[in-house]
């Protein structure tokens, strides 16, 4: 079955209150081709509006904007969630109410940044919407300079600011699903994801056995947890939950994505 897309893979700058840019539409065929998307497919903004009329439509992420333009193109524009929902449970304070990495702080002002980031040890500060690898800043105890306080500053203009210890990452995974309205689950196989020094994704492969029994069944119970909270705040839809072993041991949560990801097909084996 044809599908008329939008890729809007920089829709948490949209949930954040920030402006799209044109950067993401001129690289849509890249995108096309890094998801495999199928033949017959049409991505709005690469193929020509005709080609989307009367197919049903899909957003990466369903903002106001990307229904909007699935509309403009003559697509079924598909029932989505609120965009209050869908606002609330991509933010990071979502998933770090579920499940935090330990030593992490929810920091809603300035004084309370600088205090966190002033603990000794080495640490990772987030936006409350963060993607492909954007959205974070690296600062070591001591080493708060006027760079850090304008980013910090910044980014609470859109909420809390994450302070998470910056840990030696060994093997990032994800688990993926769709969530129906009535909460019924259909689930994925573990994927692993190679990123590059940014953070930024490369490809995404089916994990076999770099799990074990035990980070395999900690990513099941975490999954099923998002899934219940996500089915509470009212969503429905494509998500994720990414997760990483470290040196210290395996960390089950550490984002939520209540959206398609790169890793989607992959993991739910194709994009039916």
């Amino acid at each position: 079955m044809s599908v008329a897309w939008v890729l809007n893979l920089d829709a948490e700058v949209e949930l954040g209150g920030g402006r799209l840019g044109a950067a993401a539409a001129r690289r849509m065929e890249a995108v096309r081709r890094a998801l495999a998307l199928p033949a017959g497919h049409v991505v709005l903004d690469v193929d020509a509006d005709a080609g989307a009329r009367g197919l049903p439509g899909r957003a990466w992420c369903p903002t106001p904007s990307a229904l909007a333009r699935l509309a403009r193109a003559g697509a079924l524009v598909p029932e989505a969630p609120p965009i209050e929902v869908v606002r609330r449970v991509n933010a990071r304070g979502f998933a770090h109410d579920l499940v935090a990495l330990p030593g992490t702080v929810a920091c809603d002002d300035l004084d309370a940044v600088r205090a966190a980031a002033s603990r000794p040890g080495r640490w990772l500060l987030f936006r409350a919407f963060t993607f492909a690898g954007r959205g974070q800043r690296r600062v070591d105890a001591g080493a708060w300079d006027a760079g850090a306080e304008a980013w910090a500053r910044s980014a609470l203009a859109a909420g809390p600011v994450y302070v998470l210890p910056r840990v030696a990452i060994e093997l990032e995974c994800a688990l993926h699903g769709a969530l129906a309205p009535d909460g019924s689950l259909r689930v994925g196989r573990p994927t692993v994801a190679e990123v590059d020094a940014a953070g930024q994704w490369q490809r995404s492969r089916l994990a076999g056995d770099d799990l074990g029994e035990s980070e395999q069944a900690a990513l099941r119970r975490a999954f099923e947890r998002v899934a219940e909270s996500l089915h509470g705040a009212g969503y429905f839809g494509p998500f994720g939950i990414d997760a990483f072993r470290h040196a210290e041991g395996f960390h089950p949560l550490s984002e939520i994505n209540a959206r398609y990801s790169m890793g989607w097909p992959v993991g739910m084996g194709g994009w039916a």
